[in-house]
């Protein structure tokens, strides 16, 4: 970012609560990465896994990387791929000090990489994992949110007598707004939301500020004036300031209350990051 792309004031401290450091796309220039991102106000970054070996790699990111945290999970579309050893593999890493989740998890009907029913079955045996650990879940949903919550609902998990979690990059209605947050969940957005034919506003407006976390899932969903680029954790005051203009709050009070929500559900600790 340069001072004349980017208007936005860098006195405001962020969490980024989901990106991809483990992607190709970063391959050899990890280090680099955080360094922008703390340069650009991000104070915190949450790695996500998408699988065992991403996993352990998100791992490695956060042993290496001062202000780095991470996930580990096993995604929907990697479901298929997946054995008994990955979910043992996956519980020992949850007892890391610096992992902060269970995730990247949930359902994926968009892609038709793995049947509906492994989907399934894995979401279920993670959420137990996340109960078992007392950790919040990281939630994948595409073209999948009526199931998705049929599943947290049998599964009794939610977050007013458990963990709770984020349903990350939300691609619900207001209806479904109302739901998650009675059900104690929190809710997400990345930078389509500064996208020019979004449909994302009108639902980032109904979400309370105690309830909201900012990403970039990164690299993906570039955020306007980028698109065209690989995402980075550094882009990440720009969907900042779209929730701030939607919501007509300020910048300051966005980054705030969003930082203070991201270290609450993840039971983040500056000082030992």
């Amino acid at each position: 970012m340069t001072s004349q792309e980017d208007p936005i004031p860098q006195a405001v401290s962020l969490v980024d609560t989901h990106l991809h450091l483990t992607w190709p796309t970063f391959a050899g220039r990890e280090a680099e990465v955080v360094r922008k991102a703390r340069q650009a106000g991000v104070i915190a970054l949450i790695d996500l896994g998408t699988d065992l070996v991403s996993s352990r790699k998100a791992m490695s990111h956060a042993e290496s990387f001062e202000g780095v945290w991470f996930a580990a999970g096993v995604h929907p579309n990697d479901a298929g791929s997946a054995n008994s050893r990955d979910i043992k593999g996956i519980r020992s890493l949850l007892d890391h000090p610096k992992c902060v989740a269970v995730g990247e998890i949930g359902l994926d009907f968009f892609r038709d990489h793995t049947d509906p029913a492994v989907q399934e079955r894995w979401l279920r045996d993670q959420l137990e994992l996340a109960r078992e650990v007392r950790k919040p879940v990281v939630l994948h949903d595409r073209q999948a949110s009526k199931r998705l919550l049929e599943v947290l609902k049998d599964a009794g998990f939610d977050g007013i007598s458990g963990p709770g979690g984020v349903f990350h990059c939300f691609a619900g209605d207001r209806a479904m707004v109302s739901e998650v947050i009675e059900r104690g969940f929190h809710i997400s957005f990345t930078g389509n939301i500064t996208f020019k034919n979004t449909d994302r506003k009108e639902v980032v407006a109904a979400v309370p500020l105690d309830r909201l976390l900012l990403e970039t899932d990164s690299p993906f969903m570039t955020p306007v004036p980028h698109r065209g680029h690989p995402n980075e954790p550094a882009y990440l005051p720009y969907v900042a300031a779209a929730v701030a203009a939607t919501q007509d709050r300020s910048l300051g009070d966005v980054a705030g209350q969003t930082t203070a929500n991201a270290f609450r559900l993840f039971g983040l600790d500056e000082g030992k990051g």
